[in-house]
């Protein structure tokens, strides 16, 4: 297989690895963050508004922040330095507002603002990395069917670390051991060849356009924010379940199972990448994981028969993850990084949005079915003439 001339050695299994690896472990703060900003909140005499405010604002600010960051990575060649800056900024602010929280609510806030935009891109960098290092085709394919179940695994063992860490130091020391664990994984990350600084010219300045002028992306984006709705809505039925069951328990075993579901998805698709193109298959898996989310409507089965429903309704979340990642990779190399950036946060986006409608509307069976709808209408969206590359658009 013919490989680039800078990744031809060390072999190409142990550098995907290597990469995967380092920047799980710099997005720690991500998969940690729900639990650990509510519980010190919580521990230091807050309240569950507050408690959420903060939580919410870290999250939104990273939404945005993490395409920001992406457009200067390309714009600028500077990776390392965009990554290990953020990074330091980000784990600073974590670590002020720990100090804060209890004494200085709105200072603590900013804070949380400050941390999630400066969060380092570490995901949108490392899927414009994987083009480099695998050969079209199926390997590329497997890399990031690899990448969806690295990522699901991160955000199963997310909550329980910091659950352990703040039980063994408390809540403020498990926002420290969230911050630094970070700042660490976002260095090691940036350790390798591939991260390497090049000063952009004026001219390469102007050669990177922004990647929402290209159609796919913007298609994607829309995609994206359709498939995260019922991810979110998912939390609120889940209490909604237990709550009518009389079980609070069964609340954290719906996500349990829902997330143990989407990891045996990612398992397969890894093992056996679609044979048709990612655009006709994104539509498909679409299609399939709105309505495997409908069975999650029906509250009068029983907890073991609706869980396995959510189990189901995981499946399919990893295999079109993998297919957004294979189309955004089609992205000129110019604002890759960006798009990448944008296709993440339009997932977040649609997460946060279907959990505060459900929220609204108590988990009922409207939120599960109107969310399903709109995914259906994304995937009607998202056709394969939309998704084809193309040129960005002038101007």
């Amino acid at each position: 297989m013919d490989q680039p001339e800078d990744v031809a050695s060390p072999p190409v299994a142990r550098l995907a690895t290597t990469l995967l690896a380092t920047s799980l472990l710099g997005r720690l703060p991500q998969a940690m963050s729900a639990l650990a900003l509510v519980r010190i909140v919580i521990d230091g005499g807050g309240g569950y508004a507050f408690a959420g405010a903060l939580t919410g604002g870290y999250v939104v600010a990273s939404t945005v922040g993490t395409p920001l960051l992406g457009r200067v990575i390309d714009v600028t060649g500077r990776s390392r330095a965009v990554l290990l800056a953020s990074g330091v900024v980000s784990t600073a602010a974590l670590l002020g507002l720990a100090l804060l929280v209890t004494a200085a609510p709105p200072a603590a806030f900013l804070l949380a603002l400050v941390a999630g935009f400066a969060f380092p891109p570490l995901e949108p960098t490392l899927r414009s990395l994987w083009p480099r290092i695998m050969a079209p085709g199926a390997q590329l394919a497997r890399a990031f069917g690899a990448d969806a179940a690295a990522q699901e695994v991160l955000f199963i063992l997310g909550p329980l670390l910091a659950v352990a860490a703040a039980a063994l130091l408390g809540a403020t020391g498990g926002v420290q051991v969230m911050a630094v664990a970070g700042l660490i994984g976002t260095v090691l990350f940036c350790t390798h060849r591939l991260l390497r600084d090049r000063v952009a010219t004026s001219e390469g300045r102007e050669a990177h356009p922004s990647a929402l002028r290209t159609r796919a992306v913007r298609t994607l984006i829309v995609a994206q924010v359709a498939a995260g709705l019922p991810i979110g809505v998912l939390t609120i039925s889940a209490a909604r379940l237990a709550a009518i069951a009389g079980e609070s328990a069964l609340n954290g075993w719906a996500l349990a199972v829902n997330a143990g579901g989407a990891l045996t998805g990612a398992l397969l698709i890894a093992r056996f990448p679609p044979r048709i193109a990612p655009e006709r298959a994104l539509r498909i898996l679409l299609v399939l994981l709105a309505l495997l989310y409908l069975p999650t409507a029906a509250f009068g089965l029983t907890p073991a028969v609706w869980l396995a429903g959510a189990s189901l309704a995981g499946l399919c979340l990893p295999p079109l993850l993998t297919q957004v990642f294979a189309i955004t990779a089609t992205t000129p190399q110019a604002s890759l990084t960006e798009a990448n950036g944008w296709v993440i946060s339009a997932f977040s986006v649609g997460i946060g949005v279907g959990t505060a409608l459900a929220g609204v509307l108590a988990g009922s069976v409207l939120a599960i079915i109107g969310a399903s709808v709109v995914a259906l209408l994304g995937a009607m969206y998202a056709s394969p003439s939309r998704l084809g590359a193309r040129p960005p658009m002038p101007g």
